[in-house]
């Protein structure tokens, strides 16, 4: 055998393992990007789903205070129905070891409280852009954390 014949089975050898080499990393490097473009585009779900719900609330809760609505007793119970579906959606929604989380429930559940109790709309409204605005901050830091999750893996 010729040196020309070794350096070309040499030649060879080495483009065969840059080869599989490559393909290794490309097959750990897409399942790795599918992963994450699953959890990224559930999470994305999860707040639309949130954002949903919470914002429902307090529509709900709105039109609970009107009136009209308390005038007619089987819209009344359908409205208190459709809050208290709403809530339970929205909790299980919460992370129930995160504190941020826990402030969002416990706000949900005050809202809940003073919609029973009947208490003055003011303190209700107050509680209403509390969580509105609890509920806010806590998307947004989600959104950025998905924003920072889909950076990290394009590249």
């Amino acid at each position: 055998m010729e040196i020309k014949d070794i350096i070309a089975l040499v030649g060879i050898g080495v483009t065969l393992a840059v080869s599989c080499a490559t393909l290794l990393y490309s097959i750990r490097s897409s399942r790795r990007t599918s992963f994450v473009n699953t959890v990224t585009a559930s999470r994305l779900k999860w707040i639309d789903s949130l954002r949903d719900k919470v914002s429902e609330f307090i529509a709900v809760t709105t039109r609970l205070l009107d009136p009209k609505a308390s005038s007619d007793e089987k819209n009344f119970e359908s409205l208190l129905l459709q809050r208290d579906t709403l809530l339970h959606q929205i909790v299980l929604h919460l992370n129930p070891n995160d504190s941020e989380d826990q402030r969002i429930k416990a706000l949900v559940v005050q809202v809940q409280q003073l919609t029973d109790q009947h208490s003055e709309s003011g303190e209700l409204l107050d509680t209403l852009v509390t969580l509105r605005d609890a509920a806010g901050a806590y998307l947004k830091k989600e959104w950025n954390r998905v924003k920072k999750e889909s950076v990290r893996t394009s590249f």
